[in-house]
Order: C-alpha cells, then structure tokens, then sequence
C-alpha cells in the first residue's frame, strides 16, 4: 500500500462503476462500487480482476450498508473478470443478502463464473445485457 505524502497528488484510482449520478447512495472502495437505486443495488467489479476473499467482504460490507438491512435485488456486472479464488467462492455462494440476483456478463469466462454463481443460496440468473437483467431481477 502506497503511503500518501503531503504536496503530492493521491494516486488515482478509476472505479469500476459507471458516471456518479449526484444523489444516489454509493459506496466504492478497490475493485467495486456499489450503488443503491431505486429499490435495488448495483454492484460493479473493476474489469479484470481476480476476487480474494477481503474482496467479497468488502463487497458484502457496502451492501449491508446501503441496503440498511433489507434483503434487496442485487445487478451484480462481472466486467470480464480474471477469476475468482477458491475461499472467496465459498463466501459467494453461501451468501443471502440479496432477494435475488442477476449477473451481467461481457464474455465466455464470465458466463462461467455466472454458472458457478447460480449454485448459490439466493437466486441467481446470467444476462448478456444489462437491460434483461433489470428486468428480471425487478419482476415478482
């Protein structure tokens, strides 16, 4: 971890979400942002990376917070993710923090992943667009 010194510039980092909306509830640290809109949460993984367990956590952490405690529909984008590490998988799929969910995928190995993912406690679907994936994670 780099350590921040005075008179220079932080270090950047781009988050992995989409353009900020001004006004909607938000949480982005290291490889995801969070959002929660409209009765839902949005959680966006930085392309290409490879998820560890304290990845997950953290994950789960900003979900528990922008969701006060209610079990919402969770858009889970996969954004062409490099994989997903052994004790991070179990984390995944013994989670239920959400009502439902529905992962956005961008390629081969994120279908793959969403396979695996649909093993979990909580219902889970794969979509190749994100427009499929609002739709069916808001239907009753």
């Amino acid at each position: 971890m780099n350590d921040t010194i005075l008179g220079k510039a932080a270090p950047s980092r781009l988050c992995p979400g989409p353009q900020h909306v001004p006004g909607i509830r938000r949480h982005c640290a290291d490889k995801h942002c969070v959002q929660c809109r409209d009765g839902l949460l949005v959680l966006w993984w930085a392309p290409g990376s490879l998820l560890t367990t304290v990845d997950v956590l953290g994950s789960y952490d900003a979900i528990r917070e922008l969701s006060d405690g209610y079990r919402m529909p969770l858009v889970v984008h996969l954004q062409a993710l490099a994989g997903i590490a052994p004790p991070a998988r179990t984390l995944l799929l013994e989670a239920t923090l959400a009502s439902r969910i529905a992962v956005v995928g961008t390629g081969p190995v994120d279908r793959v992943i969403a396979g695996f993912l649909e093993q979990s406690l909580t219902e889970t679907r794969y979509f190749d667009r994100a427009g499929e994936a609002l739709a069916w994670v808001r239907s009753p």
